[in-house]
């Protein structure tokens, strides 16, 4: 079986819906819990864990002009279970549900695309190994991951770098029919950009993977 991937798109913020979904609101829903993820001194992202589709409804953070600026390396790492010290995958013990793994991934045709990227937190290599999180990471395209979802990273931080501190929220919430493993594979991926000084939105895209499946 290979997958074939097509119609992917970004649509600029002026035809956009506003996606002022707040984490609050978005942990109320069943089977959705809060984690945050820190190193010694802050909180450098936050989410909202969906158990029903295995992956981040939403995850937020400030981005920096520094941190925007910043020109760490990649690191070479495993997404764990356990980058917040393994309170949500203890959390989520309690309450009968359980966290992918990095093998669920592998020769599925997708990438692990992360939605608080380690190029916003390479600062330090404490901090962009901090977003190599299993619950930080959904399945996307290679096409999506390394061009379509890439550019909207590149822009917010561009806007960080502008605005010097910009809040930063990716929702997850349309889903196609494919799975990797248990993992639903999302149909769309949106970002929205605040201006922390302000709260004004400058910056919202969604960027729409389709996928379907073909036998060889």
């Amino acid at each position: 079986m290979r997958l074939s991937f097509y119609n992917v798109r970004i649509i600029p913020a002026f035809l956009l819906f506003i996606f002022r979904i707040t984490l609050a609101f978005a942990c109320d829903l069943p089977g959705h819990f809060d984690f945050n993820v820190s190193n010694d001194d802050e909180i450098l992202y936050s989410g909202c864990y969906d158990t029903v589709n295995f992956g981040p409804h939403i995850i937020t953070y400030i981005l920096t002009k520094e941190r925007a600026e910043a020109r760490g390396i990649r690191p070479s790492a495993t997404f764990t279970q356990d980058r917040d010290g393994g309170i949500l995958m203890e959390l989520l013990a309690e309450n009968g549900y359980s966290l992918p793994h990095h093998s669920d991934f592998t020769n599925s045709g997708y990438d692990r695309g992360h939605m608080a990227p380690n190029a916003d937190f390479n600062d330090t290599h404490g901090n962009a190994l901090m977003t190599f999180f299993i619950a930080n990471i959904w399945p996307q395209t290679p096409y999506v991951n390394r061009v379509e979802w890439l550019k909207t990273e590149n822009e917010t931080r561009r806007l960080a770098s502008l605005y010097y501190f910009v809040k930063v929220i990716i929702i997850v919430d349309e889903f196609s029919e494919e799975k990797v493993g248990n993992i639903q594979v999302p149909s769309c991926f949106k970002r929205s950009v605040y201006d922390l000084d302000s709260g004004e939105l400058i910056y919202e895209a969604a960027v729409y993977q389709l996928t379907t499946p073909l036998s060889d």
